[in-house]
């Protein structure tokens, strides 16, 4: 499907040089992921998608359980893409796969989409400890806020409340603002946190619940100020 935007050159994403992309953050990840991937099917690209957490599991979509190397290069063959994974019964989840085996499927495609933190749907975070899962061959991080925490409480926007609470110096009923945004976005501790040398942006998400534009623009001006290149929509948009 055809969409307005094209979110690779909305986030100016060199894929051909950097084709393993992380994807951490808040609420939006696994929407972002099957986006960028019909634009690079679009362009002709053999995609792999997979996690290094969770992620919900998609029952009609091509999937190959354990990434088994044979398996997912038929898929890839005959689909241009393919999910790789192990699969939780459970929870009805994807789960991660061994680092070892994402640097064999890594050589099968064009490009990787890693899911590699968890946000249980929440807009915003400040990672724990063990947060994210970068994968070692990660060669673009993007993380992705939702703009509908502007103004809400932490208590009620942000997953990891307390480290969330504990890192802006804020109560958990306190309103979220642009520049917490920027702190979050920008810092070693909050999603720039184990980047590290590695290409980054930042996809502000959900523009579209916002009566005027102006708060996303100026959260974008500040990042550009702090030498990173971010941009915003929605990923509802068709």
């Amino acid at each position: 499907m055809k969409h307005q935007t094209d979110f690779l050159e909305l986030l100016q994403i060199d894929y051909e040089k950097y084709p393993v992309i992380a994807v951490v953050g808040g609420g939006g990840k696994t929407s972002l992921i099957y986006r960028l991937t019909d634009e690079l099917l679009d362009r002709g690209k053999r995609v792999i998608i997979t996690t290094t957490t969770h992620m919900a599991g998609e029952t009609e979509l091509p999937f190959v359980r354990g990434g088994d190397a044979v398996k997912v290069q038929e898929t890839l063959d005959r689909e241009g893409y393919v999910i790789a994974a192990e699969y939780e019964e459970e929870t009805g989840k994807y789960a991660s796969l061994e680092e070892g085996k994402l640097e064999e499927l890594k050589k099968l495609c064009d490009v990787m989409l890693v899911e590699a933190d968890g946000a249980k749907h929440h807009p915003v975070k400040v990672p724990a400890e063990w947060e994210p899962v970068i994968p070692a061959c990660a060669d673009i991080v993007i993380s992705v806020i939702g703009l509908d925490c502007l103004g809400q409480p932490i208590s009620q926007s942000a997953y990891r409340m307390e480290r969330t609470s504990e890192f802006l110096k804020k109560s958990w009923e306190a309103p979220i603002t642009e520049e917490d945004i920027v702190k979050i976005a920008t810092s070693i501790c909050g999603l720039f946190k184990d980047v590290e040398e590695r290409v980054y942006r930042v996809y502000l998400n959900k523009s579209d619940i916002l009566t005027e534009k102006a708060p996303a623009e100026h959260i974008v001006e500040e990042l550009e100020k702090k030498h990173t290149i971010a941009a915003y929509g929605s990923l509802w948009e068709e």
